[in-house]
């Protein structure tokens, strides 16, 4: 699948799930999208690593693509990082809520990598984070 109807299902799914912060989409066309997002992972990670990474959590691609689109807007604020990684955790729980039936393990599993993948950000992505804003501030372009 391409990068860009790759995004639009991703978009479509946002909708769908009515997750949280999905607006932010809006502001860009599908193929800024499909410019911005990186699947999950950070994009420092081999493109190979990555790959493997959406192949075994599908779920958690739209819930990626809002948090990909946030960090890349970011403004350097900790509260701001901190919000995004929040709402990185719910939006993965809603939609293994929303996908999987309470009876199923898979249910409990996404919620968990969600949760697990919400800490790692917060623990390990702040320099993440503030390079888009520190590029933009330094008159580059992200």
């Amino acid at each position: 699948m391409s990068a860009v109807n790759e995004v639009k299902k991703l978009r479509a799914l946002c909708e769908e799930y009515e997750l949280e912060g999905r607006e932010i989409l809006a502001k860009y066309t599908d193929d800024e999208l499909a410019v911005i997002y990186n699947g999950i992972g950070p994009e420092a990670f081999p493109s190979w690593l990555r790959t493997a990474l959406d192949a075994l959590h599908p779920s958690l691609a739209p819930v990626a693509l809002i948090h990909d689109v946030e960090w890349s807007e970011s403004d350097g604020k900790r509260e701001t990082f901190a919000e995004s990684n929040a709402r990185f955790r719910r939006n993965g729980c809603k939609v293994a809520s929303a996908a999987f039936g309470w009876w199923r393990p898979r249910r409990y599993k996404v919620m968990w990598d969600a949760v697990k993948f919400a800490r790692i950000c917060q623990r390990f992505g702040w320099g993440a984070f503030l390079a888009p804003y520190e590029a933009r501030e330094k008159g580059g372009q992200v």
